[in-house]
């Protein structure tokens, strides 16, 4: 029943094979976590609405955020279920694995940097609409104001508390008739 050399031998080679096994499995564990740098860690982008986002880690009670879809942020280490993510402001926190996917590249004219552009400080973004004027309290004074007692311009906006036509009352349905 038991090979060469009896039950305690057995016992022994099977104790040795078992912390084998269990040393693979937490080496294997190892190999499927990914961590990178924020600076070298790739792009991913959100596919789903709502996405949760959990600071501290997936097991605490309810996610501190929801991310939108088409988020674009950085994966700082891919684990089994979860991973580690830092959001564009700099927050770091974890997110479903399934609720991300590589992100595709930015086009070439966000990413290039051109001559009227490098007046503006390194870290500010640049925004493609013009500046909005900035006025002083004495300008804001100057503002055209309607005189009062004007009637406001009718926009032809339908107003929101419109009440719905009533129901249609049904008749009451007959009671089955039931025989023994």
């Amino acid at each position: 029943m038991f090979p060469e050399g009896g039950l305690f031998s057995y016992v022994r080679q099977t104790s040795v094979r078992l912390a084998l096994f269990a040393v693979a499995v937490i080496l294997s564990g190892c190999a499927a976590t990914q961590t990178f740098t924020p600076q070298t860690a790739p792009d991913y982008v959100m596919i789903r609405d709502y996405t949760p986002f959990y600071r501290l880690g997936p097991m605490q009670g309810r996610p501190d955020a929801s991310l939108p879809s088409g988020t674009r942020v950085k994966l700082l280490r891919q684990e089994m279920g979860f991973s580690l993510v830092q959001l564009s402001d700099s927050r770091t926190g974890y997110v479903a694995n399934e609720n991300m996917v590589p992100a595709p590249p930015l086009p070439p004219s966000a990413t290039d940097s051109d001559s009227s552009d490098s007046s503006s400080k390194p870290g500010k973004k640049r925004r493609n609409v013009p500046d909005s004027p900035r006025y002083t309290g004495e300008q804001l004074n100057d503002i055209p104001m309607p005189e009062p007692h004007t009637p406001a311009p009718d926009l032809n906006i339908a107003p929101e508390d419109v009440a719905a036509p009533a129901p249609t009352p049904t008749p009451p349905a007959e009671k089955p008739k039931f025989r023994y």
